[in-house]
């Protein structure tokens, strides 16, 4: 029983799936070609992949590692090598320009991004070097570049808030011996947007206007929410307006392969003035909210067949 007890088990492991980089990498690009500069405060993060990178893990050998330091100073060199508009377009040339100078490395994720800043109104002019902060939301893309010339990008926008002061309802859910939400037809509707749109099959990136199709989008998705300028449109749900956006967007546009949209609820209780000693009336005019438990609906709308190459 004693030399039983002495038998070293030997445990068969194998590095499985794995990538490193370098995140948080924040930097302003002011473009100085005018006399009306443009700016670009970004956020980057990176992560490099490799078959040659498992030693690292297994032998302790950094004999192939791009240190993570060397990832974030080559964002700061390239935002001056290589055009920064659009940011899609500038992430490809990142990962590409990196790929060839260290050419063990298989493929480069990118996140990159765009903190809104809008051009200052001064005298009912735009500034050309004042800008103030902007409320438009963050845009972003993410990026994967492969050495063997696959590339895959989505973007989109996050942080956007939007509200409805009417118009919003919703109603007809189960109803159990634990609801206590009311069905309603009226209700402000509020929300903070997150929408990332995924490209097809990208063949010329220089025949892609990813800017304006960042806009296109962001405005498509403010006109549905909002209906017409004067009368809007009801809205039974945030799941029905989200799905009215996504198929809108994919409609106009085809070489996007899927559409995801995340809405949290921003609730807003109209404010119970009975409970007060006054005689005014709240006509859904007053309202409470609070930073805590939240409704979060998120979906991904996506083409039923394949789209055309680009």
């Amino acid at each position: 029983r004693k030399a039983r007890n002495n038998i070293k088990m030997t445990t068969q492991v194998e590095i499985g799936p794995n990538r490193y980089g370098k995140q948080n990498v924040q930097l302003l690009r002011v473009v100085r070609d005018t006399a009306t500069h443009e700016v670009y405060a970004l956020n980057c993060a990176m992560l490099l992949e490799s078959k040659d990178f498992s030693r690292h893990y297994t032998d302790g050998d950094h004999s192939t590692l791009v240190p993570t330091e060397t990832q974030k100073n080559t964002l700061y060199v390239l935002s001056k090598k290589y055009p920064i508009e659009p940011i899609e377009r500038w992430g490809v040339l990142v990962a590409r320009d990196l790929m060839a100078r260290h050419t063990h490395v298989e493929a480069v994720n990118l996140n990159i991004q765009r903190e809104p800043w809008d051009r200052a109104q001064v005298g009912g002019k735009p500034h050309n070097h004042v800008f103030v902060a902007g409320s438009s939301g963050t845009r972003f893309t993410n990026l994967r570049v492969q050495s063997n010339g696959n590339v895959k990008i989505s973007a989109g926008f996050k942080d956007f808030k939007i509200m409805k002061t009417t118009q919003s309802g919703f109603e007809g859910f189960i109803r159990d011996e634990y609801t206590t939400l009311k069905p309603t037809k009226e209700r402000v509707m509020a929300t903070k947007i997150f929408c990332e749109y995924e490209f097809g099959n990208l063949q010329d990136l220089d025949k892609i206007d990813f800017s304006k199709i960042y806009e296109a989008v962001q405005q498509c998705t403010v006109e549905h929410f909002a209906g017409d300028a004067v009368t809007g449109v009801y809205s039974p749900s945030v799941q029905k307006t989200l799905y009215d956006i996504a198929k809108e967007v994919i409609g106009r546009y085809a070489f996007l392969e899927k559409v995801t949209f995340k809405l949290p609820n921003i609730h807003y209780y109209a404010v119970e003035f009975k409970d007060f000693k006054t005689d005014l009336v709240n006509n859904g005019e007053v309202f409470l909210t609070f930073d805590g438990a939240h409704g979060q609906i998120e979906a991904t709308i996506q083409r039923v067949n394949k789209q055309a190459k680009l």
